[in-house]
């Protein structure tokens, strides 16, 4: 699943860059990761996602139809991820605090429950 899901965020930034050499640079791989990525996404789909030529890529009409699908399902995935691990800066959980009947006199007011 991790496999297909990083071929789909390379076949996203291919198109979305309009070339390989553009994509790999933007996701910091070389451009035959690049290449071999959308290749093998393709062979597990069976059937091409870009005409590739010297000069350009153009997607195919399969292509077209899964950049508008995955497009906006990789940045819900992203905003989940960010959203997880935003969580893990927040402390969260039940304090106990075990004290005397004096100290809970002053420092009642001071504590804030939520």
């Amino acid at each position: 699943m991790a496999d297909e899901l990083d071929g789909m965020a390379t076949f996203v930034a291919v198109a979305e860059a309009k070339g390989f050499r553009a994509a790999s640079d933007r996701l910091g791989v070389t451009h035959s990761a690049v290449s071999q990525a959308v290749r093998r996404l393709e062979e597990r789909l069976g059937v091409a996602l870009v005409r590739r030529t010297t000069r350009s890529v153009h997607l195919t009409d399969a292509g077209e139809r899964l950049y508008a699908a995955v497009r906006p399902a990789l940045d819900e995935v992203r905003g989940a991820v960010a959203a997880v691990g935003e969580m893990g800066d927040e402390p969260r959980g039940t304090l106990r605090i075990h004290s005397s009947s004096v100290a809970n006199t002053m420092f009642a007011e001071s504590i804030q429950f939520g």
